[in-house]
């Protein structure tokens, strides 16, 4: 896309300030004139022209506001606003994240031979897998559970329910994140402790919800195995002194780069308790799949850019169209956990409100993320997103062959779901056409569709490691290019601080400290009341 140019020192620039900004303005007052039937209507080619592939997927935006003048602007927007320098400064692994001094290096670990760590991963996962990991009593390793909390468990616990089907049927693997002692305790019930290993993934190794897991689940451990945890523990952390100073093997403690945030962390060592499930060879699958994505990134001109592009959709709703939401429908049991992934990658990157240099920004960034697996969300939110008063873009998630299709009776009819929806949300269904239907006078406008409704389609061939690895990819670079649009840092993440320091104070109120006149004071009262304390 381009050549590699040093991060720019200069105050930050407001994205309006491009000429282009001007230009998408003016084009948005006009974005409703023509409906997406119109559109259509007159562009025979339209589905054909605004779709395209990226690695193994295909990608459908042919159902959005857009024509060609609309995607020419957009396109200059990004050179404009130097996102093709920005992601090229990215994957040379210079510096990208200036508040915390950092390159963002996510990508060069699924690069051939990038992944520092992975034959150590690879031994550890062969030696799980063959039965030849043993614990303290000489029993076999049969179970792998990971304890970490955003980042370090969304990514990993989503790729192993999407990969599930690959997983070694004799090598349980399971991932926890929350405080709550029930999940902690729901994570380690019916193991035997004699034959699990328990991988603590924190990159600070200090993460309270972490090493409150940690603590319970090497009590465990004890009750089960004695004091000798050296086969029973291992941590993927930026700080590897922390992890031995618990006590931890040297031998498995995994590096995971600073320069690698949580929410990009899946191509890493925090994907060991996936490895040990799927296996050295289809983890590679999945760095290959990323890799790919890079590359195109790296590689295609902006106008056939397919990252580029949803980036500057959803920079176009959000900025000039006024969306709040963007919905994620994944049409496949196995990503059932993909909108929550997705929620921290793009909500914790893009939720700032200064721009990188700390000035303020001037208009929107983020938008909220939310979804659920499609048909479920039908007879959930999808109400709202067909006749709401919102309008919300929508992801539409599929995949060609499944999984399992019993009596060949389901697949089919899933994905025919996705298509109806994508359907009714863009050419909605008019007053006339409901009356038409013999529907009652009275119930004709609450069963008309508007329509208009902005959707795009993302097919994969299959669930395979590799697509999975695409389609991460692809939300990845996304976000970046909104942020470089936005000239926000999508690399760091200071609003989740300030709830982390209060807690430690309130953890000491609900522990018996003083309670102070305070507007939480009735509150950690009350609590000790029902707590019994």
């Amino acid at each position: 896309m381009a050549t590699v140019t040093p991060a720019p020192s200069s105050p930050a620039v407001p994205p309006s300030s491009a000429p282009a900004w001007a230009t998408l303005e003016a084009l948005a007052d006009d974005a409703g004139a023509a409906s997406l039937r119109d559109r259509f209507a007159h562009d025979p080619d339209r589905a054909a022209r605004l779709s395209g592939a990226v690695g193994d997927l295909w990608v459908d935006w042919s159902r959005h506001p857009v024509d060609d003048e609309v995607l020419g602007a957009l396109a200059d927007l990004a050179r404009q606003r130097d996102v093709p320098d920005f992601c090229a400064r990215m994957l040379a692994g210079v510096e990208v994240n200036p508040t915390e001094g950092r390159a963002a290096t996510h990508a060069a670990q699924r690069a051939p031979d990038g992944l520092a760590g992975f034959d150590r991963m690879a031994d550890l996962a062969d030696g799980i897998r063959a039965g030849t990991r043993t614990g303290a009593t000489g029993a076999p390793i049969r179970a792998v559970v990971n304890l970490g909390i955003g980042g370090s468990h969304l990514g990993p616990a989503m790729a192993h329910e999407a990969l599930g089907h690959l997983a070694h049927p004799d090598v349980e693997v399971r991932f926890t994140a929350s405080l709550d002692g029930a999940a902690v305790g729901d994570a380690l019930a019916g193991l035997d402790p004699a034959a699990t290993l328990v991988v603590a993934c924190s990159k600070s190794f200090t993460t309270p919800e972490t090493m409150v897991a940690l603590d319970t689940a090497t009590d465990w451990l004890r009750a089960g195995v004695g004091n000798d945890l050296s086969r029973h523990v291992a941590a993927v952390t930026a700080v590897p002194s922390l992890a031995e100073a618990r006590g931890i093997d040297p031998d498995l403690v995994l590096a995971l780069p600073d320069t690698v945030g949580g929410r990009f962390s899946l191509a890493s060592a925090a994907g060991l308790a996936l490895m040990a499930a799927i296996g050295p060879d289809a983890f590679a699958d999945l760095l290959a799949g990323m890799h790919a994505v890079d590359r195109h990134l790296g590689e295609a001109p902006v106008e056939s850019n397919v990252p580029v592009l949803l980036g500057l959709l959803d920079v176009w709703h959000r900025s000039f169209l006024g969306a709040t939401a963007l919905a994620v429908v994944p049409y496949a049991d196995g990503l059932r956990s993909l909108p929550a992934h997705l929620q921290q990658l793009m909500m914790e990157s893009l939720g700032k409100q200064v721009a990188a240099d700390g000035s303020p920004v001037e208009g929107p960034t983020g938008a909220v993320v939310f979804g659920a697996p499609g048909t479920d969300a039908q007879h959930a939110f999808f109400q709202l997103l067909h006749q709401g008063t919102d309008v919300v873009p929508v992801d539409l998630v599929g995949v060609a062959r499944p999984v399992a299709d019993p009596r060949g009776a389901h697949h089919d009819l899933f994905m025919a779901n996705l298509l109806a929806q994508a359907e009714a949300l863009a050419f909605g269904r008019t007053e006339a056409e409901t009356a038409a239907l013999g529907t009652p006078p009275e119930r004709v406008a609450h069963q008309a569709f508007p329509g208009d409704r902005p959707s795009t389609v993302i097919l994969l061939p299959e669930l395979s490691p590799a697509a999975l690895g695409q389609l991460v990819a692809l939300y990845e670079h996304r976000t970046v290019v909104q942020a470089a649009i936005w000239g926000i840092n999508p690399f760091d993440q200071w609003g989740v601080e300030l709830g982390k320091q209060l807690a430690t104070r309130f953890a000491d109120l609900l522990a018996g400290g003083e309670v102070r006149d305070e507007p939480a004071a009735p509150l950690v009262r009350r609590y000790r009341e029902l707590r019994g304390g």
